[in-house]
């Protein structure tokens, strides 16, 4: 049998409402040898009869893998990839929408120059912004330099094609964190650290739509907080004992003091909505205590001062200063 060119990943959990308008331009691709493959993370929606419809129209290639257990995005994928052949696997979240030449794109962008990583543009709905993370200067054989730049200027895994070779270690497993509010940064960072290669489409071929998201981010704020801290930890572990780790620190840090500002306010809208100041003061001195840890240099970074606006900057300092004197100003 053929190996597939790619290999698609989509983890689904109750996306039943979104759910066929995403799969219509996934499984009606212009490349035709790719592999679908479809994970039910336990959904309790109309979602896991959608699946098995499309599985049914299309035998030849849809892979459905139902779990009995809600193992959240980044454990979900975890199944796809260990399912996939493909040369290359790419990642589509269940409520988003692609265009249907998106992976013959990436793909012959890829083979071109036998790229490990090839990204597109992408559309955000919400905030009505097209975006293209991946600029040329970006491209091409990897060093300290552009390596930095794409961990310093973020993006999407759902962007992305990946070569599969790049998922075949034991570190090179996304890191199951439940349902995942935040982006997998960590595993990106990762297979930027790992890829030797870059290459960009500078279409706009992804669709963000972040329905859910948007409406839980700050609702749920043990949530919010728990995804953020566990994504800092995961950076470090993942990434500091790299060969190259040295050379991309400072954009590594840069991503995780982003995470850290994230965390603080989240515990200052914690007790802003009147909930125990007692709890949003722990969070805070674990959070200051793990910053230390992973982060001896402080918040001193030169991404930090371009990127992050003033206001999370001076919260962030005052944080570290005081963190109850802090919380008690914005205390109900």
């Amino acid at each position: 049998m053929k190996q597939p060119a790619v290999s698609v990943i989509i983890p689904v959990h109750n996306s039943a409402q979104y759910l066929s308008e995403c799969l219509g331009n996934v499984v009606h691709q212009t490349l035709e040898n790719i592999e679908i493959i479809l994970i039910d993370d336990a959904s309790t929606d109309d979602s896991r009869r959608i699946l098995e419809d499309c599985e049914k129209q299309f035998p030849e290639k849809v892979l459905l893998i139902e779990l009995d257990k809600n193992m959240g995005a980044g454990g979900a994928r975890n199944f796809g990839i260990d399912a996939a052949n493909g040369a290359y696997i790419g990642f589509v979240d269940s409520d988003d929408q692609i265009q249907p030449d998106m992976y013959e794109k990436l793909y012959c962008r890829a083979l071109e120059e036998d790229y490990d990583i090839v990204d597109a543009g992408f559309y955000h709905e919400e905030n009505d912004r097209a975006i293209i993370f991946t600029t040329d200067e970006m491209c091409g054989r990897l060093d300290d330099k552009k390596r930095s730049a794409l961990i310093a200027s973020g993006g999407y895994l759902c962007t992305k094609i990946i070569r599969r070779e790049l998922f075949e270690t034991p570190s090179g497993r996304l890191h199951q964190r439940g349902k995942a509010i935040l982006e997998d940064s960590e595993m990106l960072n990762y297979m930027i650290c790992n890829a030797k290669t870059m290459g960009n489409v500078k279409e706009i071929l992804y669709i963000y739509r972040n329905r859910n998201a948007s409406a839980s981010k700050l609702s749920d704020l043990d949530r919010y907080f728990d995804e953020a801290f566990s994504a800092i930890e995961a950076n470090y572990e993942l990434l500091h004992g790299l060969p190259g780790y040295e050379g991309v620190r400072v954009a590594v840090e840069y991503e995780m003091l982003q995470l850290y500002s994230y965390a603080i306010n989240s515990c200052i809208k914690y007790v802003m909505t009147g909930r125990s100041p007692v709890v949003a003061e722990q969070r805070m001195k674990d959070l200051i205590t793990l910053r230390k840890k992973v982060i001896p240099s402080g918040i001193d970074n030169p991404y930090v001062s371009e990127k992050i606006p003033k206001a999370d900057i001076d919260l962030m300092r005052r944080a570290e200063k005081d963190p109850r004197a802090l919380l008690k100003a914005f205390s109900k």
